[in-house]
């Protein structure tokens, strides 16, 4: 009687595994919905028209190739009659990702933005009583340009979108250009270039 049941539980436990292993087999695992999140990424920029040093953050778009972003630059008293706060919005467009192997990228990248400057700046047409009203044809405060900025990203041990990056950014303003144009003679274009660098953390 003991050896029937020994032998009666062996072969109950070699149904009920192989009933369990059958059961696990035709299982359809539930999977969790794919979510698509927005890269989101935070600049920061040492001059480039955008302040001496600049903070700021934005998205990636149009399939990782399209990157607008908020910016707060700050100008100290030292480069200025009085500290400066200059908030810049910019879009940046990377036409191409080249791979330099696995987790290292190199990008073109090109360019365009709007800033506003917050304070005392070069004396404003609007301001009375030094200089006539049209003596300066433009705001010192509003500015528009354009860049080209290369850039080399690390990707770490994550696939897809990098999550380091530090680029160049050369470029030139509205103010510099047509200054340049109406009068060659008055600067060069080296004199109408403005240089910058940063790095962007994305994640």
């Amino acid at each position: 009687m003991r050896q029937l049941s020994v032998r009666t539980s062996i072969l109950l436990g070699l149904l009920l595994l192989r009933a369990g292993g059958a059961a696990a087999q035709d299982a359809t695992p539930v999977q969790e919905p794919h979510r698509r999140t927005v890269p989101f990424f935070l600049t920061l920029q040492i001059g480039g028209g955008a302040g001496m040093v600049a903070l700021g953050g934005g998205v990636r778009l149009a399939g990782q190739h399209m990157e607008p972003e908020v910016l707060l630059g700050y100008v100290p008293r030292r480069f200025s009659s009085q500290p400066l706060a200059v908030f810049t919005f910019k879009t940046t467009y990377l036409p191409i990702n080249a791979g330099l192997g696995r987790h290292w990228n190199v990008s073109p990248a090109v360019g365009g933005y709007i800033s506003y400057t917050h304070g005392n700046t070069m004396l404003d047409s609007k301001e009375p009583g030094k200089y006539p009203g049209d003596y300066y044809w433009f705001s010192s405060k509003v500015r528009t340009g354009a860049y080209f900025a290369p850039r080399v990203s690390y990707s770490g041990v994550r696939a897809g979108a990098p999550r380091v990056a530090a680029y160049a950014e050369l470029g030139t303003n509205d103010l510099y250009f047509w200054s340049r144009a109406t009068n060659k003679k008055a600067l060069s274009w080296s004199e109408i270039l403005t240089l910058g660098f940063g790095s962007k953390v994305a994640w």
